[in-house]
């Protein structure tokens, strides 16, 4: 179910481009904000014993928003992103804090309400990502619940759902831009080789991003 939610923003984010002949208004511009993320991690056996908090990060590149008709679009970026978890132990080791940097390409349907320079949006979709690098803190060896994340043997591609709600305001010398998003990898961070192995098979980034953009607009709405 999930994986046809999502071909379908898929579907849905081509036809948009496909039919920009037919566009009322562009804005493109550089965007910047701030994550906080977490991991979800579930063994099919063994059920889900890690304890994680989130991490902050930042965001940052460009933006796109094409509006092909009175109020929907579509909105496409393409981002450095600051992704990570932090898994905390029971007996009160040092935390294992995992940071994960990602070239990030959402393609979104955005659609808005307001006629005049004030405007309200929301947006769904997909994203896809490439690890660019990563880094970790020590990694306990005396702890047997410990999942540390190896980029030779882990994903480096991912993908997953996003959503958003914002604001955006015409000012004469640009336009401003106020977001807020949830990010839910549908592909899993770790390498799943068996059950036996006690590797989670299930392992999903949660990213809860805020930022801003000043954009440049083409054409009228």
């Amino acid at each position: 179910m999930k994986k046809t939610i999502f071909f379908f923003f898929l579907i849905v984010s081509v036809m948009l481009v496909f039919e920009a002949n037919a566009q009322r208004k562009t804005y493109v511009g550089l965007k910047g904000g701030y994550n906080l993320s977490t991991a979800y991690f579930f063994h099919s056996f063994f059920g889900s014993d890690i304890n994680t908090k989130m991490n902050g990060g930042f965001q940052g590149g460009i933006i796109a928003m094409n509006y092909i008709r009175n109020h929907i679009g579509l909105q496409a970026e393409l981002i450095y992103t600051q992704k990570g978890w932090t898994q905390e132990f029971d007996d009160g080791s040092p935390n294992l804090v995992t940071d994960l940097n990602y070239i990030e390409l959402p393609l979104l349907v955005n659609i808005h309400t307001g006629k005049e320079k004030l405007h309200f949006f929301a947006n769904a979709g997909c994203f896809f990502e490439y690890l660019a690098s990563s880094s970790q803190s020590e990694v306990p060896d005396y702890q047997a619940n410990v999942y540390a994340f190896d980029e030779s043997r882990d994903h480096k591609l991912g993908y997953g759902f996003r959503g958003g709600v914002g604001a955006f305001y015409d000012f004469d010398f640009g336009t401003l831009l106020l977001e807020s998003s949830v990010s839910y990898s549908l592909s899993d961070l770790l390498e799943f080789e068996s059950l036996n192995s006690g590797i989670p098979n299930t392992s999903k980034n949660i990213v809860i991003g805020f930022s801003v953009a000043y954009m440049f607009s083409f054409g009228e709405l």
